[in-house]
């Protein structure tokens, strides 16, 4: 509590001290949630948080603009676009007199080599596959083309692709002034580097504290931004990040404690909006640890049978009602409400196009009706696989001996700590034993790029609306296929000889003879490739039946936004993406 008191006293005494460095306009203080992101450099970041923290100080050739609380997607440092007939030429010409935040000239020779920095896979960059659809991609240069005199940015795709300009809005596609860049992502802790184009400039990062950001007066834009600045807040603690908010030193936040819903509802009416987002919570799995009984070595084929059997045993409709509490929608699926496919949204159930994965998530069974549908199959399937158990079905204590233990991560919030101990009990509940790692959000993310976790829940919410966002997420090449599907090992070392190389193994797709990168990577091409809405839908389906089908992951819920904003805040805009737009918030 002394700890919990300290942090809001030292927020009261820093906002005073920035409402008064900058007299132009009034400071908002935010938290959204997270501690010191694991990277600021737009295209190194991967994480929602970090990309809210980084379009405050950078922008894309197109953007979001917000009149009177109405959002619309316009061009942004670009002042037109025109797209060729056959789709595969789009040519931005950009807003005359654009600077730097330093107040520099850019140019559209900036955008060029942004765009090939953050393609290149020298780089590392978890989304540098997102400028595959360029024509010229895995080559020394994309295909993009300036005239700085002309202002001009033409760019040619391999093939029409529905959700280009969306890309084009999306922060990995942001341009940075690359003689500062360097690889590592160290220039963007740096106010003195950290130059953008967006509406605000960094001017102090602290580490697990505050990054401060003031209104660049070079946006070219910048007469309608009404805000002198803003204190973005680093913090996890959702009892400090709440007591913050409570006390009137931050004016935005969106973690907090799903216990705290109905009083907060109470206490302050119409501040606490469950806000639509287009995103699912999930559970994800090591493909190289091994999950074989004592004494047996499953095949690849079984060992995903054995992790969809494990996400069968959670009751997700009570992890919906009675856990998270935010009007969550207990998942059927990998993709989520909302989501679109090229043709029109998914829809899921009896005669639809796309399968239901959990059809008995909350029913319980009439023939053993201690354990839900979901529930007695998955145990049938673990008891098919050959582990050993004790107690039964019919008596509502089956228990299994010898399924191995695995270690369970996840990065420390309010929801998050709730959801982990709920599925935990989940697995316990059939003798299952899953120990929990909490850690820090950045030295998580470490360790799943590095290959080093066996379980942790994982969430994802749409960049663009489109089935391919979510579809990336696991190809081979992704920097975030954390399941390590089509992947080497990384720097896992508690396997077996069995699963030393269960990700690069022909162990996948429908006959479990194919390589990922044959199954899964060459289907997500077609998909973006594919013109014809409806046959691209046809196998936006295929593709998370593929998926799914590897147990690797196990959507639990789709998501809402719980976020709290203080009523005298204005003109601000929360996205179904999760993306937070301050650009023409003003404070009344």
């Amino acid at each position: 509590m002394k700890k919990l008191l300290a942090l809001v006293l030292a927020l009261v005494m820093v906002m005073a001290l920035g409402v008064t460095a900058l007299a132009d306009g009034e400071i908002v203080s935010v938290m959204y949630g997270s501690g010191t992101p694991e990277s600021m450099d737009p295209a190194l970041n991967s994480a929602s948080v970090g990309s809210n923290l980084i379009r405050l100080a950078f922008a894309g050739l197109m953007g979001t603009r917000v009149t009177d609380g109405v959002v619309t997607k316009e061009p942004e440092l670009a002042e037109s676009y025109t797209i060729s007939d056959d789709g595969l030429v789009y040519t931005f010409t950009l807003r005359e007199g654009l600077k730097w935040s330093d107040g520099t000239d850019f140019y559209a020779s900036d955008v060029v080599k942004s765009w090939n920095r953050a393609a290149n896979p020298d780089l590392g960059a978890s989304y540098g596959f997102l400028f595959d659809v360029i024509d010229g991609y895995g080559t020394e240069s994309l295909n993009v083309v300036a005239d700085d005199e002309a202002r001009t940015v033409t760019v040619t795709l391999k093939a029409p692709c529905a959700y280009f300009l969306e890309l084009c809005g999306f922060t990995t596609y942001y341009p940075v002034k690359t003689e500062l860049a360097d690889s590592e992502g160290a220039w963007a802790v740096n106010p003195e580097t950290f130059i953008g184009t967006g509406p605000f400039r960094m001017t102090e990062y602290k580490v697990d504290d505050v990054i401060v950001y003031e209104k660049n007066p070079y946006y070219w834009n910048a007469e309608n931004v009404k805000l002198g600045g803003v204190n973005a807040y680093l913090a996890e603690d959702s009892v400090a990040i709440l007591a913050a908010y409570e006390a009137g030193t931050v004016s935005f936040i969106q973690t907090m404690d799903p216990a705290e819903f109905e009083r907060l509802n109470a206490t302050y009416p119409g501040e606490l909006e469950m806000a639509e987002q287009i995103g699912t919570y999930y559970v994800l799995f090591n493909v190289h640890k091994d999950l074989s009984p004592e004494g047996k070595s499953l095949t690849q084929a079984e060992q995903s049978k054995v992790r969809y059997a494990l996400g069968l045993m959670v009751n997700r409709q009570d992890l919906v009602d009675y856990v998270t509490m935010g009007g969550q929608v207990p998942a059927t699926g990998f993709y989520p409400v909302g989501l679109g496919d090229g043709n029109t949204q998914v829809e899921r159930g009896e005669g639809k196009l796309y399968s239901e994965w959990y059809t008995g998530t909350a029913t319980y069974s009439d023939e053993y009706p201690s354990y839900t549908v979901d529930q007695v199959e998955g145990a049938k399937i673990l008891m098919d696989m050959g582990y050993t158990t004790t107690g039964s079905l019919e008596t509502g204590d089956l228990k299994f001996t010898d399924v191995p233990g695995f270690e369970f991560a996840f990065n420390q919030n309010a929801t998050n700590s709730a959801i982990v101990q709920y599925v935990q009990e989940c697995w316990n509940l059939f003798g299952i034993n899953a120990t929990i790692n909490t850690e820090a959000w950045a030295t998580l993310q470490t360790k799943l790029k590095d290959g080093d976790a066996e379980a942790s829940r994982m969430g994802w919410v749409a960049d663009f609306n489109d089935c391919v966002n979510f579809l990336e997420i696991f190809i081979s090449n992704s920097g975030n296929n954390y399941p390590r599907l089509g992947q080497s090992i990384g720097t896992y070392t508690r396997n077996t000889e069995n699963t030393a190389t269960a990700g690069l193994d022909a162990c996948w797709g429908e006959n479990n003879d194919q390589t990922w990168a044959d199954c899964y990577d060459a289907l997500v091409t077609a998909i973006k490739n594919e013109t014809d809405p409806a046959k691209r839908a046809e196998m936006c389906a295929e593709a998370e039946d593929i998926l799914m089908a590897t147990g690797a992951v196990a959507p639990l819920y789709y998501y809402t936004n719980p976020i709290m904003t203080k009523p005298n805040v204005k003109n601000l805009a929360v996205l179904p993406t999760g993306d937070v737009v301050w650009n023409y918030a003003y404070l009344e």
